[in-house]
């Protein structure tokens, strides 16, 4: 049985959505912005300012004491990144797998449009609802360890001890609502594969009765 084209074209839609996916993760991985901050001295509010941003495996900070601005790069690496290990762990791990999905997605919607038959549209339902789960588990675990942790203190101990304070001047940043995007484009992709099967309309089912009719015809002649 061959597909309609109105199957293909929303089959294949989810190929470019798919490809999305994978553009958010990798930025979100990629970027400094899961979280910006701002600080004070708490022995010198008026004069200091910071500014901290961070990703999962990266961030920037900028400090001034009051006689200039001080810049410093840190890495997951030397140890110094604001979250907890299980907080960054359990994200990265996630996104991991929600990337791995994503290049599934891609390559089955691919193979999906392209096909003349009909195949089962599981396996891509199957690959974008992992995406959806594993956005989600990730947002789930950042969002506890913000609102336990992060939006109170970015600080490292070194700053801490120089009395530099964070307290209820951080934010979720732009690298954050990327994987937001990102589930919600795996969520519209399900849907144009649930409206593509819902669709019984096939050529073949037309083809018969259209054989039958010309039949029909050169019979009377």
């Amino acid at each position: 049985m061959k597909l309609n084209l109105f199957k293909r074209s929303m089959i294949f839609a989810t190929f470019f959505g798919s490809c999305l996916c994978i553009a958010l993760i990798v930025a979100s991985l990629g970027t400094t912005h899961w979280v910006d901050a701002r600080a004070r001295r708490l022995s010198n509010p008026i004069e200091s300012e910071g500014r901290i941003s961070f990703g999962l495996f990266e961030g920037h900070k900028e400090l001034n004491f009051g006689y200039g601005w001080r810049n410093h790069d840190f890495s997951i690496k030397a140890g110094t990144h604001p979250a907890r290990r299980w907080a960054w762990c359990g994200t990265a791990a996630q996104l991991a797998v929600a990337l791995a999905a994503s290049a599934g997605a891609c390559v089955l919607a691919a193979l999906g449009s392209a096909a003349r038959s009909r195949c089962s549209p599981r396996p891509l339902l199957l690959c974008n609802s992992a995406i959806v789960l594993f956005t989600l588990g990730a947002i789930a675990v950042w969002l506890t360890e913000f609102f336990l942790r992060l939006q109170h203190n970015v600080m490292s101990d070194e700053d801490l001890a120089n009395t530099w304070s964070s307290d209820m001047t951080a934010d979720l940043g732009l690298s954050f609502w990327l994987i937001v995007a990102a589930t919600i484009t795996a969520f519209i992709n399900n849907v144009c594969i649930l409206i593509a099967a819902a669709d019984g309309r096939d050529v073949d089912t037309i083809a018969p009765a259209l054989e039958e009719k010309v039949n029909g015809a050169i019979m009377l002649y």
